[in-house]
């Protein structure tokens, strides 16, 4: 059997709306700061917004998780993570409404995993699914 990787990460649309929203907002301070905030704080409001902006772009791109024959592969910036996880020490995978979706090892440890653009429960399932399709004997 031929092995099968699966990439989630963020769709097209919503990377290419994640860029246009960071650029219409350096655009839009650069011409007004809102909320009567005084001119003369634009010289570190707009410098401090593209670089929040440029950090999330940067997270929104390369955040993915990779499902491949024989581990997963967890990329994040903003959880600081990037890790390889193997098949054999995953023992299931769980969600709750408003915690996300976790991995749990076999030694009971619980992995959260990176938002991919998946509601939790969605994403769950996909992994399930990968689980079962490449289930262990031990």
């Amino acid at each position: 059997m031929q092995a099968d990787i699966q990439v989630l990460r963020p769709k097209v649309g919503v990377r290419i709306l994640c860029v246009v929203v960071v650029v219409v907002g350096v655009v839009l301070l650069s011409i007004h700061l809102p909320f009567g905030i005084n001119d003369r704080h634009r010289v570190w409001i707009v410098p401090l917004y593209a670089a929040a902006g440029a950090f999330w772009l940067a997270d929104v791109f390369t955040t993915r998780i990779v499902l491949g024959a024989d581990n997963i592969l967890l990329v994040s910036i903003s959880d600081f993570q990037s890790r390889i996880i193997p098949r054999a020490e995953i023992d299931s995978v769980t969600w709750e409404k408003g915690c996300g979706a976790s991995l749990i090892l076999r030694g009971g440890k619980g992995v959260r995993l990176p938002s991919v653009g998946r509601n939790a429960q969605g994403l769950t399932n996909t992994i399930r699914a990968w689980l079962k399709r490449t289930e262990v004997l031990l």
